[in-house]
């Protein structure tokens, strides 16, 4: 979910939350991909028969591949959700997380491949307890 529709829909504070509980799914998926590639190594032979031989290569081949993106997918999730943290705080009032959408929100900025990471897209927003506002990115 993109930060702005977040904020408007839900809020900052369960944005966030949700935004820690995905990227921590990619990382327990990427734990699991790595132990099978490395199950399938240790079965790995080329003795076995071929057409098993063909399967473990090509479920480590796969396994690996997996690991990296929802690694690399783990880590810009946390940085793009800690970096809208870091900016979630009111300079006046020093509340956190007490935000409403005060203007239009920007573009949103994706990475290739249409993924929702990579720098913050400007966000206005106001301070519910003291009306002060500031852009978020």
């Amino acid at each position: 979910m993109e930060l702005a529709e977040g904020i408007r829909k839900i809020g900052f504070g369960r944005w966030y939350q949700r935004q820690l509980i995905e990227s921590h799914f990619y990382l327990v998926t990427s734990f699991l991909c790595l132990v099978t590639v490395l199950a399938c190594f240790e079965g790995f032979s080329l003795r076995m028969p071929a057409w098993e031989t063909v399967m473990r290569l090509a479920a480590m081949l796969a396994g690996a591949a997996i690991c990296v993106w929802t690694l690399r997918r783990y880590l810009a999730m946390l940085d793009f959700a800690v970096r809208a943290a870091e900016r979630s705080r009111c300079e006046k009032c020093a509340a956190y997380s007490a935000l409403e959408l005060s203007a239009a929100p920007a573009r949103r900025l994706a990475m290739p491949g249409g993924e929702e990471v990579g720098d913050l897209p400007p966000v206005g927003v106001r301070c519910r307890k003291c009306g002060h506002e500031w852009t978020i990115g």
